[in-house]
């Protein structure tokens, strides 16, 4: 089941494979253990760490430390509690395409993905880990954080899914314009370019049609506005750590603003409002930045993490 297993001192960090992926075919995901696991009759908090491919926030792009070395350094200088940390990959095989936890409109066989069933594969890894491993059920256990279409995949789960997840963190996210038209774009607006591409095509469009409807409903600004009922009562209880880049020029600032404003409307708690959404003047769209927000949001996780292990919340509604 570990098929590569990367060991240093005061970590772990496995590739675990899932023989019946629901996709039909063999898939992997990251796993974080931190040091001391299992040695002692605990229980771990989770986050859930997206970016496209599984092994994009492992490397060592524009010189950053590596994922690892954050992690084990924010707990052995106690800004956080040691946590179990999960890396899930959606990737067609060649990554010619954006890798998201929505299931394939085309034909996934030919790319790698099986029958293309990526939201039903991200929960069955999100089951794996519960039933394997000593980890902490319930949303305000869980978290999810993500970097440009991991920050999108990240908010898209918390909005969809509110009843599973608490914490929810995102750097400059690649995220959908209120019914796909982004209003940059001439006086009246246009469709969102990002969005109606290639790259996202596999996952909305079929025989050149897409499926705008499809569209909508994983559109995290339209998830929020129409959520009623228990959903609602669930994103009411989410805390949401959303963060871009210093300027639209060098990120998705302007798509940052627009999700927020639609969190802060319907009265979701953020931790980052006004000028505070803004990482750092100088933050751009770049591994470092996104190392950035990670150090600073794993004190938020670990903050809600610390209410449940506390209040003993069990997630039951």
């Amino acid at each position: 089941m570990v098929d590569e297993v990367i060991q240093g001192e005061g970590r772990r960090l496995d590739w675990v494979t899932l023989p019946f992926s629901r996709l039909g075919v063999l898939r992997r995901f990251g796993l974080y253990l931190p040091a001391g696991y299992g040695l002692a009759p605990r229980r771990y908090p989770v986050l859930y760490l997206f970016r496209g491919h599984e092994t994009e926030w492992v490397g060592d792009q524009d010189g950053r430390p590596g994922l690892t070395a954050i992690l084990d350094r924010a707990i052995a200088t106690g800004r956080i509690d040691p946590l179990v940390v999960v890396l899930p990959g959606f990737m067609d095989r060649s990554r010619m395409h954006q890798g998201v936890p929505v299931d394939w409109s085309a034909d996934a066989e030919e790319a790698g993905l099986g029958n293309g069933r990526l939201s039903a594969h991200f929960f069955e890894i999100k089951s794996w880990v519960e039933e394997n491993l000593r980890v902490r059920v319930g949303p305000r256990s869980t978290g999810l954080d993500g970097f440009s279409m991991g920050g999108y995949s990240a908010v898209l789960l918390g909005t969809r899914h509110p009843e599973h997840f608490g914490s929810v963190g995102a750097y400059d996210g690649s995220f959908m314009w209120p019914g796909q038209i982004d209003p940059r774009r001439g006086p009246a607006g246009r469709a969102d370019r990002l969005w109606f591409s290639e790259t996202c095509a596999p996952y909305f469009s079929r025989d050149g049609r897409w499926d705008r409807a499809k569209m909508e409903r994983h559109n995290p600004i339209t998830l929020i506005e129409t959520a009623r009922g228990r959903r609602f009562a669930a994103l009411k209880r989410s805390v949401f750590h959303v963060r871009a880049a210093g300027t639209e020029r060098v990120g998705n600032l302007d798509r940052t603003r627009a999700l927020v404003d639609a969190l802060e409307s319907r009265g979701i708690e953020l931790s980052f409002e006004g000028s505070q959404l803004v990482l750092a003047r100088r933050a751009r769209h770049t591994w470092y930045w996104a190392d950035r927000h990670l150090e600073g949001t794993l004190q938020l996780h670990d903050e809600i993490f610390r209410r449940d292990e506390i209040r003993g919340w069990t997630g039951v509604f």
